[in-house]
């Protein structure tokens, strides 16, 4: 008989070519998308309470500065809604265009604006309209990124596939973390009146390379399936709401610990180190360049992970173990050491937040909500939890750091509070990843273990 061999795929398979070049094209984007966000928090702890909100105390300056990060929060709703309706409608390609260019328009106008000597109140006025158009782009992409790669790969390879655009994220954040490392190291002076900018203007680079990638790429086909059997919903998200308010409640709750404890790190820690510790102003965008740096690479092995093992058991062990790892994070960030403070990011933001949380998120929403109303209600619950939590983490850090007397406790039992309720919200949500599903199946004898169990869950 015969020898029986396996099957190697094409080499030139173009479905695989298509899954990778969509897969680069989404990471473009999230690049971009936490390049100018991480470029945003970290100005506004060191730059904008100086040069937009003059006159103030420093207190003051920086609850302004921070209100007005918390303002792109507020705009991504509108922006992502607006732009998942249509992405659930016109598809995901053209929507992830749209996205690109309001974010690279805000952020490039950001390192061209006056300060509020030259113009006065016009600086933050603007300022606040730039933020709004960073907002209404960032709304719709990284939820975009998760819905265009997931519907692209293979069942058994989303978690992998889906992690790409959160690698990327964290790309963005090395990017963006060394660009003000390099330019917050020059004299006060120049940094406050031109430095700072540079990091702002090279964003068009990005742009400009993420709209040609995405233009060649290719439409998702779960997208055209459904566009060809009809499945299309003329209001997705009210359809979304409507059958899948509950799993969109609990999707909310699930986003807390990265909302609250990440943005508390990267947003907050920054003017905690400066103003609380007297540290210079690089050492907390060392760390968090550092931690980002491995989360690029965290980030998709998390997510590989969460194909083999599910998604549920990474983002729980890094739930509960962020609410532990709350209160030594900040006892380790008094230390006032260099070495200690980035061990303590690296640990929480990197290993916890990032890669364990993270990491299995963009598959594991997706995979929660069926192709028709998936854009939609994934936006949904990804920004009601940036509103909620996100935007506001840096600025109730500053307060609540304040109501301490300058102690972080009030904050760290904040941070160990979202961790709990990820992990309870994710605890209430299915299991998504088909091989687990199937070895669930085989152990409990429902079916043969070939195919997810859980169609309407697991099924793209």
């Amino acid at each position: 008989m015969a020898e029986l061999r396996p099957t190697a795929a094409p080499a030139d398979d173009p479905q695989q070519r298509s899954r990778k070049r969509n897969a680069l094209a989404a990471v473009v984007g999230s690049v971009l998308e936490w390049y100018d966000f991480f470029l945003f928090s970290t100005s506004a702890a060191l730059v904008f309470n100086k040069i937009f909100f003059s006159g103030e105390s420093e207190f003051v300056a920086t609850l302004a500065s921070f209100a007005t990060f918390a303002v792109g929060f507020a705009a991504r709703p509108l922006g992502g809604l607006v732009l998942a309706h249509l992405g659930d409608r016109w598809g995901r390609k053209p929507v992830l265009q749209i996205t690109l260019v309001l974010m690279g328009v805000g952020t490039i106008a950001i390192g061209l604006m006056p300060t509020y000597e030259q113009i006065g109140i016009w600086a933050p006025i603007l300022l606040v309209f730039c933020r709004i158009l960073q907002g209404l782009g960032v709304g719709a992409e990284l939820g975009g990124a998760y819905v265009w790669t997931t519907e692209s790969a293979k069942p058994t390879q989303r978690g992998f596939f889906a992690a790409l655009p959160g690698g990327g994220e964290f790309l963005g954040v090395v990017c963006a973390s060394g660009a003000m490392a390099v330019v917050s190291s020059m004299d006060e002076e120049s940094f406050l009146s031109w430095g700072w900018r540079l990091p702002y203007l090279a964003s068009v680079i990005v742009v400009i390379g993420g709209f040609l990638l995405r233009h060649v790429a290719d439409e998702s086909e779960s997208f055209k399936e459904a566009v060809a059997e009809g499945k299309k919903e003329k209001l997705p998200l009210t359809a979304a709401v409507r059958s899948h308010g509950r799993t969109i409640l609990l999707m909310i709750g699930a986003g807390s610990a990265t909302a609250v404890a990440s943005y508390s790190i990267q947003g907050y820690l920054p003017a905690y180190t400066t103003q609380q510790l007297g540290m210079p102003a690089n050492v907390a965008v060392i760390a968090i360049t550092i931690a980002a740096a491995v989360s690029v690479i965290g980030v998709p092995v998390c997510g590989w992970l969460s194909d083999r093992f599910g998604r549920r058991p990474l983002i729980i062990a890094g739930a509960l173990a962020t609410a532990l790892f709350a209160a030594p994070f900040w006892l380790l960030v008094g230390t006032k050491s260099l070495p200690v403070i980035t061990m303590a990011v690296c640990l929480a933001f990197a290993v916890l937040l990032n890669s364990l949380i993270f990491g299995p998120s963009g598959s594991f929403f997706s995979e929660l909500l069926p192709t028709e109303v998936r854009f939609s209600g994934l936006v949904l619950a990804r920004e009601s939890t940036a509103v909620l939590f996100s935007g506001t983490a840096p600025f109730i850090a500053t307060l609540l750091v304040h109501a301490g007397g300058g102690s972080p406790w009030l904050l760290a039992g904040y941070m160990a509070l979202s961790g709990v309720i990820t992990a309870v919200s994710v605890l209430l949500l299915p299991e998504t990843a088909p091989r687990a599903l199937r070895r669930k199946a085989v152990k409990s004898g429902d079916s043969d273990g070939s195919t997810p169990i859980d169609v309407q869950y697991a099924e793209v």
